[in-house]
This record gives structure tokens, C-alpha cells and sequence, in this order.
């Protein structure tokens, strides 16, 4: 199902394709856990996200590699200005 991205491959370029996608929600409803999940495979007890945090997963699809930057944003309204500005560049969002 994918692998996490090493430093190498990320500095590498050894992708063929990029793609940002954005975790957006209310505070508390698992996005860093859906995240954390997705990458590693694997459950945690997590803290509250503080701002933004993003994780990379590098996956080959027909031959193709493909890199997704998960950014992974705060719920709480504090957080809510900071969030609208990581929106710029994004290819897919998951409420």
C-alpha cells in the first residue's frame, strides 16, 4: 500500500508525481490519528495538533511514483487563520 518517504528519495526527486492534500476537521475527531494510521500502519495515543503537521508517503502506481504530502491542520478556531494559508497549491482536500 505505499511506503513512508525516506530524506534520500524526497531529495532525490524520485517521484514522478506530486500531490498536496489538506486533513481538515473539528478538533478532536481523528484526523492526526487517520493520518498516523494511513502512514505508519499503526495506532497512537496522540496530543492535539498544534498549528499545522504534514507527513509524506511515496506510493507506485503503474509504474509511476507518487509522492502525497499530507498536511494534517488543527481543528480549534484559534488555528483557523493559520490553516486558510497552507490551502494554496493543495490537489485534494479530506473533510
Amino acid at each position: 500500500m505505499g511506503s513512508s518517504a525516506t530524506a534520500t528519495e524526497i531529495s532525490n526527486h524520485s517521484y514522478d508525481y506530486s500531490f498536496k492534500i489538506l486533513l481538515v476537521g473539528d478538533s478532536g475527531v481523528g484526523k492526526s490519528s487517520i493520518l498516523v494510521s494511513f502512514i505508519s500502519n499503526t495506532t497512537e495515543d496522540l496530543s492535539p495538533t498544534i498549528g499545522v503537521d504534514f507527513k509524506i508517503k511515496m506510493f507506485t502506481v503503474g509504474g509511476k511514483r507518487l509522492k502525497l504530502t499530507i498536511w494534517d491542520t488543527a481543528g480549534q478556531e484559534r488555528f483557523r487563520t493559520v490553516t486558510s494559508s497552507y490551502y494554496r497549491g493543495v490537489q485534494g482536500v479530506i473533510l
